[in-house]
């Protein structure tokens, strides 16, 4: 019988993760398959004699690689296919990386400026003014400030003035981030486009009344959306440039009600989707991924 592996973080199992991994196990085993669960612990990146060396027992035919680190997904992908790949987890949990990705191909942004690396642990209040003028001579207040990685909002934060924009910098001097003007047409609000295979299959409104951040996990609220084409277009060219099997494609609204591109999300949950939109999402992705390896 056909094995299939899904691969969890330790360190990051929330309740959207378990009800991912459990309609993914059932879906699987409806269709014949046997299914294991491993966390990141016991598959550790181990290289031994120049070649790698991961602690797998059983074959698989491929894995749901439910974590963001590169470098286990790349050392598991010298022994069978992941979803989604190392290379488009690896574009979609850099935000800038994600923009740098994107650029040309006619998706608008907000404007982004990317902290100069500062590798020298040795912090100069002088540099950091002369940065944050620049920033600022650019980028309006209220500022967006965001790490480069990080989910579920927990790492995006919003300066209102030149105080608490140095205050954050001085947080973040060493940790690679970025700068964005705060598009605020829609407080707390953005639209989470749900693609496979490079198509629309769900989308969703979120709205946060207490929080500039739309995130479910902070407390927004997802709701139906019918999204207009301009927003089916944008979110499936995204996916498609960073090769995505499947993504949560989150879009901000202008001032025209023209779509933005916010982030993409390589490892998307699934509860507040599928209860919002009423489409089973997990079996149309299971569907699309055994399709894909010739399994169904």
């Amino acid at each position: 019988m056909h094995k299939i592996l899904i691969i969890i973080n330790s360190f990051s199992y929330s309740q959207s993760t378990d009800y991912k991994v459990r309609r993914i196990s059932s879906i699987l085993s409806e269709y014949g398959f046997n299914v294991d669960i491993k966390d990141n612990i016991s598959l550790l990146s181990i290289f031994n004699e120049g070649s790698p060396a991961l602690e797998l027992k059983d074959k698989y035919e491929f894995a749901f690689f439910l974590d963001k680190d590169k470098y286990l997904s790349s050392m598991l992908e010298t022994y069978f296919p992941i979803i989604n790949s190392s290379e488009s987890i690896e574009s979609a949990d850099d935000k800038m990386l994600t923009y740098l990705k994107i650029m040309n191909n006619g998706i608008k942004t907000p404007l982004t400026i990317s902290a100069p690396l500062n590798y020298n642990n040795d912090y100069s209040q002088e540099k950091a003014l002369k940065f944050l003028k620049k920033v600022e001579n650019k980028i309006s207040f209220p500022i967006i400030v965001k790490k480069v990685y990080g989910s579920l909002g927990k790492q995006v934060y919003l300066a209102k003035n030149h105080d608490e924009l140095l205050s954050l910098y001085k947080q973040l001097a060493y940790i690679p981030h970025i700068y964005q003007e705060y598009i605020g047409y829609e407080y707390g609000t953005d639209y989470r486009l749900f693609t496979i295979g490079h198509k629309v299959v769900a989308a969703m409104k979120r709205t946060n009344n207490n929080d500039f951040r739309s995130n479910i996990a902070l407390g927004g609220k997802g709701t139906n959306f019918n999204p207009p084409q301009s927003f089916i277009d944008m979110a499936e060219k995204a996916s498609k440039i960073l090769d995505l099997d499947y993504a949560g494609v989150d879009l901000i609204k202008g001032k025209n009600g023209e779509p933005i591109f916010n982030e993409i999300n390589s490892n998307a949950f699934f509860t507040e989707i599928e209860k919002a939109s009423g489409i089973d999402i997990t079996r149309q992705l299971i569907l699309y991924v055994l399709k894909k390896f010739k399994l169904l």
